[in-house]
């Protein structure tokens, strides 16, 4: 304090240089992005439609495979309740395994993997919450949870060490489907693909790539409201049933049917419509800035444009960090968001 009041002219020009250094360079960062990652792409014709993706499932190994697929066909086919894994997994293992589901699964709105369990029943998760420590391969059983399924609305007990008490009672409710609910979720699916068959159809004649994700972008803008994502909104809810009718759809494409999504959910539509558009697209997680919080987990979606992978935010949510924009490159992105490490997004 005695230095500054000594040299107080000092301490100003110092810091007025410093403010307008940092405005330099922020102006810099703004015309740097705004030329590289936009205006320098080249304007290329689209490719044929890709209606299925399988960017996640080819980085699984062939155990994390073997259950994914399993996994896989009992959310396509609704038959919940309690499934045995193929093989045994280690936290990370079946971290990976629910995150190549949740990201390339389909439009699973209405299905939830979750209560990762031993051969004994015992949740692995009673006494640390973080999946990933669970570094051996004793989960061998999760609950597939069903919007359909009857006993959707039914919480589990636990006794002291873990062990899932009532676990015969959810097997046995969760594996029978109400008809009427299993026949609202295919009108879901159909309706979600009319909205993007529409979307589609309104595509400017004669676009390449680039023009076609401006479009996509702006109809988003245009027609869809955000809303926090599921795990943001589960105060007051009691149950999974509760979760899947109420809010987890805004996670999913499902959410063109009510024009609301979150920011998983805007990527999941943004990146369906690119492939179905000819534009190989996947969403990337991460943590923004690189920090670990759940209010900073955020999502991004690739876009293959001028033999060059972009990063498209589609919702918009981080534009006023992005210069205003909502392409940046593979370098910004990696600066930008810290990719979730238990996937390889090279």
């Amino acid at each position: 304090m005695n230095y500054i009041r000594k040299y107080r002219k000092a301490a100003i020009i110092i810091t007025a240089v410093v403010i307008v250094l940092g405005a330099f360079l922020g102006w810099q960062r703004k015309l740097t992005m705004a030329k590289s990652v936009y205006n320098d792409l080249k304007e290329e014709p689209r490719g044929e439609a890709i209606y299925e993706t399988e960017f996640y499932y080819n980085k699984l190994t062939a155990k994390e495979g073997e259950d994914f697929l399993f996994l896989k066909e009992k959310m396509e086919n609704l038959e919940g309740g309690v499934l045995e894994l193929p093989k045994p997994l280690t936290g990370k293992e079946y971290q990976r395994v629910v995150t190549a589901l949740e990201y390339e699964g389909g439009n699973t709105f209405y299905g939830i993997i979750d209560i990762p369990m031993t051969e004994d029943n015992i949740y692995v998760l009673h006494e640390n919450k973080d999946i990933l420590k669970v570094t051996e391969e004793k989960i061998s059983k999760v609950v597939l949870f069903l919007s359909c399924g009857e006993g959707i609305h039914l919480s589990g007990e636990f006794a002291e060490d873990g062990t899932v008490t009532n676990l015969s009672e959810i097997e046995k409710r969760l594996s029978v489907n109400v008809e009427e609910k299993v026949q609202d979720i295919q009108k879901r699916k159909e309706a979600t693909q009319t909205i993007m068959d529409d979307i589609l159809h309104g595509i400017p004649e004669d676009s390449g790539k680039k023009a076609t994700i401006e479009y996509f972008l702006q109809w988003l803008d245009d027609n869809m409201v955000f809303t926090q994502n599921a795990a943001a909104t589960t105060e007051g809810m009691q149950d999974m049933g509760d979760l899947l009718e109420k809010v987890y759809s805004f996670n999913h494409e499902a959410g063109l049917t009510e024009k609301r999504a979150s920011t998983l959910g805007y990527a999941k539509i943004f990146s369906e419509l690119c492939r179905q558009a000819g534009i190989d697209s996947h969403v990337v997680m991460g943590a923004w800035n690189g920090n670990w919080l759940d209010d900073n987990m955020y999502v991004l979606c690739t876009a293959s444009i001028d033999g060059q992978t972009i990063y498209v935010d589609a919702s918009g949510q981080k534009i006023s960090s992005l210069g205003g924009k909502r392409y940046i490159s593979e370098k910004e992105a990696k600066n930008r968001l810290d990719f979730a490490d238990y996937f390889d997004y090279e």
